[in-house]
């Protein structure tokens, strides 16, 4: 009965052994250095994406007194900021040194074209770079 008992647990044991090695385990993707980070532009934006465009495309019509309808959005991508200050950190200030997901806008206005930096959530900044 103890020998029954035992081939039994063997058998139990390599099969769960043979079913295990047919698994593949999980490797996380690599992170991306900050100077590699993908910039392929989001073809339609997502609702967070598209957000941040109405709000930084009312920005612009209200400082230029025009429409909204009078910007047109040239490109969006999506952007690992190195820190709080978006890309775009001004003089004198210290920023949180902090991953920041976001966005790189560029709209048309006209002849000219606008660059904002974004999070995702509700801050921007008006970017000359």
């Amino acid at each position: 009965m103890r020998s029954v008992r035992t081939i039994l647990i063997l058998m139990f044991l390599t099969t769960t052994l043979v079913a295990c090695q047919g698994t593949e385990s999980f490797t996380p993707a690599p992170t991306l250095p900050h100077e590699a980070t993908d910039m392929t532009p989001v073809t339609p934006p997502d609702e967070t994406a598209e957000k941040m465009v109405t709000l930084v495309r009312e920005h612009l019509a209200q400082r230029l007194s025009i429409t909204v309808d009078q910007i047109v959005l040239s490109d969006i991508k999506p952007v690992v900021w190195r820190d709080a200050g978006l890309g775009c950190p001004k003089p004198g200030i210290d920023y949180i040194q902090m991953e920041t997901p976001g966005y790189n806008i560029l709209l048309q206005a006209g002849e000219s074209t606008y660059n904002y930096h974004t999070d995702q959530s509700k801050r921007f900044v008006q970017c000359n770079k």
